[in-house]
């Protein structure tokens, strides 16, 4: 042990220091147990209440406490022939080389026996009252207390009359627990089995009394290319006991707890699907079913999972979902019997203007969890795709509709299906490539097939580089005369070393000859992925209306230009358009919404789109200045929806 070691689990200031707890090789068992005694480990006693998992022992002086731990020298003495001035971080044990005086060689039978068998002292635990007190949280006589029902199963299915249910247990098994929380016999219409590439995967396998029916498994998430994943790969799958086939959509239940992975990849089998693997985030935090969308069935229908995570974007070290920390869950899957295939199979994509960002009240409360997910002990495990409740792909009404989407979606109305997928932030090479926050691309995540009838998206701000340039003219006198550090267009990297013209030269430039190329791309492999696909790429309003006197460092002539930007990136996301329908006949349409926006920026009356936004920040935000910045409000994403709309009433 070394010689300088502080207490276990305290700082030379005499401060926790629950790091010990990573090495604690270097304390003896002893003083490990006055340490745990002095600063409890923490515990969960409800979903968000964290406590000392015991009472801790107390002292009547905190120096008390640090001196708990005994004197370095107090058992080295002329009783055990050691001497204390020998000790030292360099001592050794040969001969002379440390406190121990005996012999230094291992074949001499007093060989280290420099054994201490006297009594020891060092406190004075009578008239000073130097040692620690024991707190008894429970006597003899306190009752038994009742137990707790934290994450209360979900026993009702809260799914469309004559939905099949597969649960994760046989058909009449009731799981164990307190009967105040039971669900009863499972009823289940198939069977679920798991399976391990090796008996090791059965370790890190485990069964919580909670979720549908009260029972669901959970394992860890590794990465598949690791080879611990090879050993520790375990994959669960649902059969339906059924020879019912034709359309059915599939939903997948998501425990309230014990599901974290942004990489549930499951695989839809039996169909006539192209794109048979969907994806879904599963710290949704609260017992939900959530559909993998509608498939046409012509065999044995199964869904299938595993503990297997790919990497998830350009900064892998940040954003790694698999290193056998995340959570993944097994818990219920349904078939739905459909008849025909929805009227409407709907993919939203894109960045943070079709998210929703900033399209919420409060600080993120329309946001789904798990897309607004941050831990400060955790970093890796941020997501921040912020995708809302209130986004205008679900504010819109499609044509022929007398609901919107997000009314029919949240009732389950089987005319519909829509999956959401944009993520704040996005570049064109987050949809057709690596992805963000830990998620996958949004092509990735499997949403595009050939059924699919409709693809909404907004892309091409931040290829453009909008929040780097609104900041420039923000921070600095004439934006337009000032260059930004150049970056690779297809990773975002930035290039030491390089910067771009003017950005009054470079923004004309950049739009046609970097954007616009990108976005036909982007076009065109979302429609090899969804062939028979109306795709509706959404525009951009102008930010900022009047003078941009609203905004604090901005010039009437820096708000002129910016607006003249918004107006060519328009035109050239027009073109981009017309370039992939001419070349890829990708059954594509523009969306402009600068008409809708018209006086209602940042700045305008009613203002629909915020300027800077320093307050109300949401779990997984920038700071000081929030990402709700220069985004839509949500009246600005009802204008959007209003663009939609009108752009698909068009034909």
């Amino acid at each position: 042990e070394r010689r300088t070691r502080t207490p276990f689990l305290e700082t030379l200031g005499h401060q926790d220091d629950y790091s010990h707890a990573q090495h604690p090789q270097d304390w003896p068992y002893q003083e490990k147990v006055i340490g745990w005694a002095a600063r409890p480990l923490s515990a969960q006693f409800a979903p968000g209440d964290f406590q000392p998992g015991y009472r801790a022992a107390w002292w009547t002086d905190a120096a008390y406490r640090t001196t708990a731990k005994p004197p370095i020298d107090l058992f080295c003495g002329s009783a055990n022939t050691c001497d204390p001035d020998l000790i030292s971080e360099d001592a050794t044990n040969y001969t002379g080389g440390g406190p121990c005086l005996l012999p230094g060689e291992s074949s001499h039978a007093l060989y280290l026996k420099c054994w201490y068998h006297q009594p020891a002292t060092w406190k004075d635990c009578g008239a000073r009252a130097e040692c620690g007190f024991a707190l008894h949280r429970f006597n003899g006589t306190y009752p038994e207390q009742p137990d707790a029902n934290n994450y209360p199963p979900s026993c009702a299915p809260e799914l469309p009359a004559g939905t099949l249910i597969v649960d994760d247990v046989p058909n009449g098994t009731t799981p164990a627990g307190s009967a105040d929380r039971t669900c009863h016999a499972s009823g289940s219409s198939g069977a679920f089995r798991l399976s391990f590439a090796t008996p090791s995967g059965k370790i890190d396998l485990h069964q919580i009394g909670a979720g549908y029916g009260n029972h669901f498994w959970f394992s860890h998430t590794y990465l598949n290319t690791t080879p611990t994943a090879q050993r520790l790969a375990t994959t669960g799958t649902w059969t339906l006991d059924s020879t019912r086939r034709g359309w059915m959509r599939v939903w997948v239940h998501l425990p309230d707890h014990g599901a974290h992975t942004r990489q549930a990849r499951y695989v839809v089998g039996g169909t006539d699907s192209t794109s048979p693997a969907r994806v879904k985030p599963q710290r949704v935090m609260r017992n939900k079913w959530v559909s993998l969308g509608a498939f046409n069935f012509t065999g044995a229908p199964t869904v299938s999972l595993s503990n297997l995570t790919r990497q998830s974007g350009l900064k892998a070290d940040v954003e790694l979902d698999g290193d056998g920390t995340e959570d993944v869950a097994w818990d219920a899957v349904g078939f739905e019997p459909l008849g025909t295939p929805p009227a409407t199979q709907m993919v939203a994509m894109g960045d943070s203007y079709s998210s929703g960002e900033a399209v919420t009240e409060g600080g993120g409360d329309d946001y789904y969890p798990e897309t607004d997910y941050d831990s400060k002990n955790r970093p890796k495990t941020r997501d921040a795709c912020h995708r809302s409740t209130k986004s205008w792909s679900r504010q819109a009404t499609l044509p022929g509709r007398t609901k919107s989407v997000g009314e029919l979606a949240d009732t389950k109305n089987p005319s519909l299906d829509y999956q959401f997928v944009a993520c704040s932030g996005a570049r064109h090479y987050n949809i057709i490539g690596p992805g963000q926050s830990g998620e996958p691309g949004q092509l990735e995540q499997g949403y595009l097939d050939q059924h699919t009838t409709l693809v909404t998206l907004s892309i091409g701000g931040n290829d453009m580089r909008f929040a780097e340039v609104v900041a420039q003219c923000i921070l600095g006198p004439k934006c337009y005369d000032m260059s930004l550090q150049s970056v690779n267009p297809d990773t975002g990297q930035y290039i030491d070393g390089e910067s771009t013209e003017e950005l009054g030269v470079w923004a004309k430039k950049w739009a046609k000859d970097t954007v616009r190329p990108r976005l036909v791309s982007t076009l065109k492999q979302i429609h090899e992925r969804a062939p028979n696909a109306r795709i509706v790429l959404m525009g951009y309003p102008r930010l900022i209306d009047g003078n941009g006197n609203c905004v604090p460092g901005l010039e009437a002539t820096e708000t002129n230009w910016l607006n003249n930007v918004a107006d060519m990136l328009a035109e050239e996301m027009a073109t981009a358009v017309t370039e992939a329908n001419t070349r890829h006949a990708a059954n594509a349409v523009f969306s402009d919404p600068r008409d809708e926006f018209a006086g209602k920026a940042a700045c305008g009356n009613p203002e629909s789109l915020n300027a800077v936004v320093v307050t109300g920040h949401s779990k997984a935000d920038s700071f000081p200045n929030s990402g709700k910045s220069f985004h839509p409000k949500i009246a600005g994403a009802r204008l959007y929806a209003d663009s939609l709309e009108s752009t698909l009433n068009a034909g």
